[in-house]
């Protein structure tokens, strides 16, 4: 059995789209339980910069969610994909590849 590309960035966008909003609500907890007990301020830019990273750990999810879709479709023929062809003329012997 041979895995494909596409079910690797799948995995890889559903984990990121779980994972995301996990580090996002962690971070937002914990930033206003230390905020709020005027604890130390570095720890607060620590818990504000994990709810940042959950945000856009959730965003590339979605958007590694929507290209393996893509190629998987592509893959199956499901979605018609335009490809251009060479230009029609003479090829000398060093255009063989």
């Amino acid at each position: 059995m041979q895995f494909k590309r596409s079910a690797g960035i799948f995995v890889a966008g559903i984990s990121l789209i779980f994972c995301g909003p996990l580090l996002t609500f962690i971070g937002t907890t914990f930033g206003t339980w230390s905020a709020a007990s005027k604890s130390d301020s570095g720890l607060n830019a620590v818990f504000i910069g994990l709810a940042v990273f959950g945000l856009i750990a959730g965003f590339v999810g979605v958007i590694m969610l929507v290209v393996a879709a893509h190629r998987a479709l592509v893959k199956i023929d499901a979605i018609p994909v335009r490809v251009q062809s060479a230009p029609a003329g003479p090829r000398s012997v060093l255009d063989r590849r």
